[in-house]
C-alpha cells in the first residue's frame, strides 16, 4: 500500500468512525450526552481534514469536484461567521456552550466534514459502505431503545419517551428518520433474486422495523409526521414522475392510499379510550385536527412570534448564534409562565437561523435545501425516479421536523452527509462513469509544495486540535469533579471549580456554565455551613467575583442578572441584588420570575409597599398564573393583610392554607401558627409514610411552643425510618432538656 492509499483509507476510516459517535456517552463530562459527542466529532474531523488536505495535495482525484453545493456550504460557513462577528455575544456565538456544543466552531467542522466526504467518497461502492455503516449503528442504537422500552435500561430524560444514547427523545427520533430512509434506499438498491440479495433484504427490513419502532416510541410528533409525510411525498413523486416504471407507480399509488386511509382512520378514532390512554397515540391525537393543532401549538406560536420580532429588529445579520435568549427575554409573553423559564431556541430551525444570522444566513441555509432539490429534479439529472422520490421524501421529512424543533449535532452530520452525496452525484462526469470508477479531478501541484505544506498541515492540526478541544474537555470534567464528593473534603471541590474557571479562560467554552455551577456550590457551602468561616467567605466572594465578570461579559443577558441577583439576595447583599434584578427587569419587563424575586427582596429588606407593588405587577400580567397568586398572597400575609390574601386564595384554591412554601413561610413569619400547622398537617395526611414530613411538622409544633406534639411527631418519624433514630432521639433529648 502506497502513501496515497494509506491516507485515503485513513480518511475513509475516520469518516466511518464518525457514524459511531451517536453511541458515545461521556459520563465524566458535564452534559455527558452532548459534550462527549461534540468533542469526539471535532477531534475526528480535525484529524480527517488534515489527512485529507495532505492527500489532496498528492492526489488530485481526492479534491472536491465542481458543484454548487460545495460553493453553497462554503458561503454558508462564511455568512454565519460574519453574523457571529456582529453577534450580541461574539464569544458565545463562536464557542456555544456545553449544553448545545454548536456555535461557529461546530459549523466549521461540519463544513470541513462535508468537503472531505464529498471528495473522498467518490464511488457508489464507497458510499454504500458508508450507508451500511450507518444502518449497523442504527440497529445497535435501536437495541438500546428496546432495552429502555422493556425497562432493562433507564430512560435518561425520565418519563416514557425513548432517548437511547442521546439523552433526548427528539434527537433519537430524527436520527432514526434519517436512518430509515437510508435503509430504505439500500433495500431497493440491493433487490435481486439471489440468496445474498434475499439475506440483505431481510436485514434491511429488520432494521427499518426497528427504526420505525424507535421513532414511534420517542413520541416526537414532528418527526413521526415528518416520516409519514416524507413517505407520502415519495409516493406522490413515484405516482407522477415514474411514467416509464409501472411497478414504481403502483408502489407510489399504494403508499399514498395507505397513508391517506391510515391518517383518516386515526383522525376518526382519535377520541377512542385506547388512543387517549396510549402515551404516543394520545400525543398524536392532540394535533390530529387543525383546531387541536392550534390549541396544542399555543406555546410554539407565541415563541415564533417573539422570534419574528427579533428578526425584524436585526434583519441583516441577526443576533449571532446562541443569541435567541436575548430575543426571548426582550419579547417575553407572560402567558408562557407554565413553560421552561429560559428558552435559548425558537424551536423552529428555520426561524432559529433567521434570528441568529438574519436574512443573509437564513437564505444561505435555505439554499442548501434548494440546491439539493435542484440537483434531484433539474433537467437531465442522473438520479433514477426511485432515488429522486426517496431523497425528496427524506429531505421533506427532515425539513418538516425542523419546523417544530432545532437541529443537533447528529442530525447536522446526516444532513451534510446527504448534501455530500448529492454533490458527488451532481458532478458532470459521474453520470458517464461506471459505478466503481472515479470522477476526473483537477491537476496536481508541485512536489516541492507538497514537502513544505504537509508538515505544516500536521503542525496546524495539532495546534487546532489542542486549543479547540483539550481546554473544553478539561473544563467539562472539572465541573463534574467540582460537583462530586471527595475524600479530601469540600476544599477539593472548590479547587476543581477554580481550575475550571482558569481552563475556560476569558470567554472560552463553558465559562458561563462553570460560573453558574460555582454559584450553586457556594450557596451549598453557606447553607450546609461547610468548612470554617474563612473558607466560606473565600468561596462566597470568589463566586461573586466570577459573576461580576460574567455580567460584564454579557451585560444584556437577563438570565445571568437574575441568577446573580438571586445569589446576592441569598447571601444577604440586598442592595447589590437589587441593582442586578432591576437591570434584569429592564431587559425583560414582562418576566414574572424577575418580579417575584424583586418582590421577595423588598419584603426581606422591610420595604413592604414596594415588595407588594412588584408582586402585584407580576399578578396583573396574567392572573391565571397560580404562582403569581400565591406569591402575591404571601406578600399580603407578610404585610399583615390576611384578609386580602384570603380574597385571592379562596376563589382559586378554596382554602387559605394551600400547600405552598411561600404561603407557609409567610404564616410562620407573622407567627400565624394555626394556618402554618394546617399546611404541615395536610402534608402529613397526604404522605403519612414520609418521615421527613413528620420532622417538618415537629419543627412547626416546636416553633409554635407545642413541645409535646413536636416530640410525638419525631417519634413517628423514628418509627418510619430507623436510620433517623439517632438524630431524632437527639432532637427529642434537646427538646426535653429545653436546649432546643
Amino acid at each position: 500500500m502506497n502513501i496515497n492509499e494509506a491516507l485515503r483509507w485513513s480518511v475513509i476510516g475516520g469518516i466511518l468512525v464518525i457514524f459511531f459517535i451517536p453511541l458515545f456517552v461521556a459520563n465524566s463530562l458535564f452534559f455527558p450526552f452532548i459534550t462527549g459527542k461534540g468533542f469526539a466529532f471535532r477531534i475526528l474531523v480535525e484529524i480527517v481534514f488534515a489527512l485529507w488536505l495532505i492527500l489532496a495535495l498528492r492526489d488530485p482525484s481526492a479534491r472536491p469536484g465542481k458543484s454548487l453545493l460545495v460553493y453553497a456550504v462554503g458561503a454558508f460557513l462564511l455568512g454565519i461567521g460574519v453574523a457571529d462577528i456582529f453577534a450580541v455575544n461574539p464569544d458565545k456565538a463562536f464557542w456555544s456552550n456545553f449544553e448545545r456544543m454548536e456555535g461557529w466552531v461546530t459549523i466549521a467542522h461540519l463544513a470541513a466534514y462535508f468537503f472531505v466526504a464529498a471528495s473522498v467518497f467518490n464511488t457508489e461502492k464507497s458510499w454504500k459502505v458508508l450507508w451500511n455503516t450507518t444502518i449497523i449503528v442504527s440497529v445497535i442504537e435501536s437495541i438500546q431503545g428496546i432495552r429502555q422500552l422493556l425497562h432493562y435500561a433507564p430512560i435518561n430524560q425520565g418519563g416514557v419517551r425513548l432517548d437511547g444514547t442521546f439523552g433526548n427523545a427528539t434527537y433519537l427520533a430524527i436520527y432514526m428518520l434519517f436512518s430509515f430512509f437510508i435503509t430504505l434506499l439500500m433495500f431497493v438498491w440491493t433487490r435481486g433474486k439471489n440468496s445474498t440479495a434475499t439475506m440483505l433484504g431481510a436485514w434491511y427490513g429488520l432494521a427499518m422495523l426497528l427504526q420505525v419502532v424507535m421513532v414511534f416510541y420517542t413520541a416526537t410528533r414532528g418527526t413521526i409526521l415528518g416520516l409519514i409525510g416524507g413517505l407520502f411525498i415519495a409516493g406522490l413523486t413515484f405516482l407522477f414522475t415514474a411514467k416509464e416504471n409501472k411497478a414504481l407507480r403502483k408502489w407510489g399509488i399504494g403508499a399514498v392510499i395507505a397513508i391517506v386511509l391510515l391518517s383518516g382512520g386515526f383522525i376518526a378514532i382519535r377520541n377512542a379510550p385506547f388512543v387517549q390512554q396510549n402515551e404516543v397515540l394520545g400525543r398524536l391525537a392532540g394535533i390530529a385536527t387543525p383546531q387541536s393543532l392550534l390549541e396544542q401549538g399555543t406555546t410554539r406560536f407565541a415563541i415564533w412570534q417573539m422570534a419574528w420580532k427579533g428578526f425584524l429588529e436585526r434583519p441583516i445579520f441577526g443576533w449571532g448564534q446562541e443569541g435567541f435568549n436575548y430575543v426571548f427575554n426582550q419579547n417575553y409573553q407572560p402567558s408562557l409562565y407554565s413553560q421552561e423559564a429560559w428558552f435559548d431556541r425558537a424551536h423552529d430551525e428555520f426561524l432559529d437561523w433567521l434570528v441568529a444570522t438574519g436574512i443573509v444566513g437564513f437564505l444561505l441555509y435555505v439554499s442548501l435545501f434548494a440546491l439539493a432539490f435542484w440537483y434531484l429534479w433539474r433537467p437531465r439529472n442522473n438520479f433514477t425516479a426511485l432515488e429522486r422520490g426517496l431523497f425528496t421524501g427524506l429531505l421533506a421529512g427532515y425539513a418538516f421536523h425542523n419546523l417544530f424543533v432545532f437541529d443537533n449535532l447528529v442530525s447536522y452530520i446526516f444532513f451534510f452527509t446527504i448534501l455530500a452525496y448529492l454533490a458527488f452525484r451532481s458532478r458532470p462526469a459521474v453520470a458517464a462513469l461506471s459505478k466503481n470508477q472515479q470522477a476526473p479531478a483537477p491537476m496536481r501541484i508541485s512536489k516541492s509544495a507538497e514537502r513544505i505544506t504537509s508538515p505544516l498541515i500536521i503542525v496546524l492540526m495539532g495546534i487546532i486540535l489542542y486549543f479547540v478541544n483539550v481546554p473544553g474537555i478539561a473544563t467539562a470534567s472539572d465541573i463534574i469533579q467540582g460537583l462530586t464528593p471527595h475524600s479530601e473534603g469540600i476544599t477539593a471541590n472548590f479547587d476543581y471549580f477554580q481550575k475550571a474557571v482558569a481552563r475556560a479562560g476569558n470567554g472560552g467554552l463553558g465559562l458561563q456554565e462553570v460560573r453558574e455551577q460555582l454559584v450553586q456550590f457556594a450557596l451549598q457551602v453557606k447553607q450546609l455551613n461547610a468548612g470554617d468561616a474563612a473558607f466560606q467567605a473565600k468561596v462566597l466572594q470568589y463566586a461573586e467575583d466570577q459573576m461580576v465578570a460574567q455580567v460584564a461579559a454579557s451585560p444584556k443577558d437577563a438570565r445571568i442578572r437574575v441568577f446573580f441577583g438571586s445569589y446576592l439576595h441569598q447571601i444577604g447583599k440586598l442592595d447589590e441584588a437589587r441593582t442586578q434584578l432591576l437591570a434584569a427587569h429592564d431587559l425583560s419587563p414582562n418576566k414574572q420570575a424577575i418580579l417575584f424575586e424583586l418582590g421577595s427582596l423588598e419584603l426581606d429588606a422591610g420595604n413592604t409597599a414596594l415588595g407588594l407593588k412588584w408582586l402585584k405587577e407580576a399578578y396583573d400580567l396574567d392572573p391565571s398564573y397560580d404562582t403569581a397568586v400565591l406569591d402575591y398572597a404571601a406578600g399580603e400575609i407578610r404585610s399583615g393583610d390576611s384578609a386580602s390574601a384570603a380574597s385571592m386564595l379562596m376563589p382559586r384554591f378554596h382554602t387559605v392554607t394551600p400547600d405552598d412554601d411561600a404561603i407557609l413561610t409567610a404564616y410562620l413569619s407573622v407567627k400565624d401558627y394555626k394556618d402554618a400547622l394546617a399546611i404541615l398537617k395536610a402534608r402529613v395526611a397526604k404522605n403519612p409514610n414520609d418521615y421527613q414530613a413528620h420532622v417538618v411538622l415537629a419543627a412547626g409544633y416546636l416553633q409554635s411552643g407545642d413541645r409535646a406534639d413536636a416530640i410525638a411527631e419525631l417519634k413517628k418519624a423514628i418509627d418510619l425510618n430507623e436510620a433517623f433514630a439517632p438524630q431524632g432521639q437527639a432532637y427529642i433529648n434537646q427538646i426535653q432538656s429545653g436546649s432546643l
